[in-house]
């Protein structure tokens, strides 16, 4: 990635990590702000679908560095397209779902 140097691919990729750890807990603290539920099982479903979705891309993006851009175009596109649909039906139903009130009597 970085020609000639022994150090900045590593750290690029720590920084890749801490980026994706502080994505999916501000994703958190947000829900959490706004009295959503977070439960310890969504948290980790839901960083297994963005690792998953900065996998892909990178992915495909290494693809395009290699000089095989088709190639790389349609990884993104062929494994891309059911991580943003599972991610996308996940939000659904986690995240925009109506909350429940409890204080309602018959």
């Amino acid at each position: 990635m970085f020609p000639g140097t022994t150090i900045l691919d590593y750290v690029f990729w720590m920084i890749m990590g801490a980026l994706q750890v502080l994505i999916v807990l501000g994703l958190v603290e947000w829900l959490k702000y706004y009295g959503r539920k977070v439960v310890w099982w969504q948290v980790a479903l839901f960083y297994a679908g963005f690792a998953s979705l900065c996998s892909v891309v990178a992915g495909g993006t290494t693809l395009m560095g290699e000089y095989e851009t088709i190639a790389g175009w349609y990884f993104i596109g062929v494994l891309g397209l059911p991580v943003v649909i599972c991610l996308a039906i996940a939000i659904r139903l986690f995240i925009m779902k109506k909350p429940s009130d409890v204080s309602q009597s018959s």
